[in-house]
């Protein structure tokens, strides 16, 4: 079965989001053999880019008003 492309993008625009979440907070938290500047710098675009890609889903995808 294939689905339409507005539900293929919407399911991948909800699972790339979290995952890069999830990415930039490990980069933050869990290497250490990066220097701090460029630690930060990356995780917090990543948590940016993810949270951009979740709002995005949302307002694209929004169910039509009642």
């Amino acid at each position: 079965m294939s689905l339409d492309p507005r539900a293929r993008q919407r399911r991948l625009l909800l699972i790339l989001g979290p995952a890069l979440i999830v990415g930039g907070a490990a980069v933050l938290f869990l290497v250490t053999r990066m220097p701090l500047p460029l630690r930060i710098l990356v995780g917090l675009t990543d948590i940016v880019a993810g949270c951009a890609l979740l709002l995005v889903a949302r307002q694209k995808f929004r169910p039509p008003p009642k």
